[in-house]
């Protein structure tokens, strides 16, 4: 299947609709766009294109199931990502963050007892280690996510966060 593109937007071959890149369907029919590849999308090799497995992310902190909010709050006070992801086994349940602490628990301090799986956010958006960076600034700006687990083969292999994000636009813009 090919792809025309103008400019740094991605075409539709089912409807004609413009789409950004990362976008994995579009958004008039909803025709699956994650088969684009990085020459369709972007002539001339705009970095928006570069697969998140070969960019430097963050790792990704876990907790299971079973675990209390005060044990997520203390994996996550000894890194600055702010985040960890309730796993059982390989599945991922949900993303616990510190904003979920400022939002549903500040000033509950007895929700510190209650298991992290009643206030993390179940089903979470994922990204795959070959999506592109397009993908995951789609994502964050459009979910208004800070952090987002990445995967390979369904499995989780880390975290991207919004300050991987920030680091790789300023090492493409701002060297």
């Amino acid at each position: 299947m090919t792809h025309e593109s103008i400019g740094n937007l991605v075409v539709c071959p089912s409807c004609g609709e413009r789409n950004v890149p990362g976008t994995e369907s579009c958004d008039h029919c909803l025709s699956d766009l994650t088969k684009v590849s990085a020459s369709d999308l972007a002539p001339g090799g705009d970095p928006f294109v570069q697969r998140i497995g070969d960019v430097r992310v963050s790792k990704a902190l876990t907790v299971s199931p079973a675990a209390t909010v005060r044990e997520a709050v203390a994996v996550m006070s000894g890194d600055p990502g702010g985040a960890v992801v309730v796993t059982d086994g390989t599945a991922i349940l949900g993303i616990f963050t510190e904003r979920d602490v400022l939002k549903k628990l500040a000033g509950r301090p007895g929700a510190l007892d209650e298991l992290v799986t009643a206030h993390m956010s179940h089903d979470p958006v994922v990204l795959r280690d070959s999506d592109t960076m397009a993908t995951a600034l789609n994502k964050m700006g459009d979910g208004g996510f800070r952090h987002i687990p990445l995967t390979r083969d369904g499995r989780l292999v880390a975290m991207v966060t919004g300050r991987d994000v920030l680091e790789w636009l300023m090492s493409r813009y701002f060297e």
